[in-house]
């Protein structure tokens, strides 16, 4: 019987604001894998990411939002011992800006 190693993969990529910041979580199919993550922060009508974080162990990513509109998140992992890279998406989320009066 083979004895074969099953690949973490990002089962979902969780996107919210909290305030002004977007909070992004990473949850793996299998948390004990050395994983690093980056995050790329896409905003809609803009071709290329506005943010692209480096290679880090956190599964978590935080990014301060200045403009109105519509957002997702494209999160990579790499594992560090097979240097595999992984990708998920995450939903769109709206940000909109209240102004006091």
């Amino acid at each position: 019987m083979e004895n074969k190693i099953e690949q973490a993969s990002i089962q979902h990529v969780e996107v919210f604001f909290n305030k002004a910041y977007l909070q992004i979580k990473a949850m793996s199919t299998d948390p004990n894998q050395e994983l690093m993550y980056a995050f790329y922060v896409y905003k809609t009508g803009e071709v290329d990411a506005i943010e692209k974080s480096a290679y880090k162990k956190f599964d978590t990513h935080q990014l301060e939002i200045t403009a109105p509109g519509e957002y997702r998140v494209k999160v990579f992992a790499k594992n560090k011992n097979t240097g595999k890279v992984m990708t998920q998406s995450s939903k769109t989320v709206q940000y909109t800006m209240i102004k006091d009066y």
